[in-house]
């Protein structure tokens, strides 16, 4: 009874898995921007254009740092969530 208490209190792993697959495709859109932007500003015959993009590229830049910290967070919930699913803790 005490195990199923504790399983019923955690997050269920299906929605955690569902938010790792968000979160990395959000983190990949990130990337495909930075990577046309990067182009952009290599392509620009102008070099005072290649300096207006850099405040665009910080702030995917900072997204896609929270972005990861939250990936890593659910990876670890994710893992939380398998163990306890395979090995029921005892008391």
């Amino acid at each position: 009874m005490f195990w199923e208490r504790v399983h019923m209190s955690q997050p269920p792993c299906e929605s955690l898995e569902e938010a790792i697959q968000k979160l990395s495709q959000d983190l990949d859109a990130i990337e495909n921007q930075l990577k046309i932007l990067e182009v952009e500003g290599m392509n620009q015959l102008n070099p005072w254009r290649y300096f207006a993009l850099q405040p665009q590229v910080d702030r995917l830049i900072k997204k896609k740092h929270a972005l990861q910290d939250a990936w890593n967070l659910a990876m670890y919930e994710l893992a939380i969530c398998r163990s306890g699913q395979s090995s029921p803790r005892h008391p």
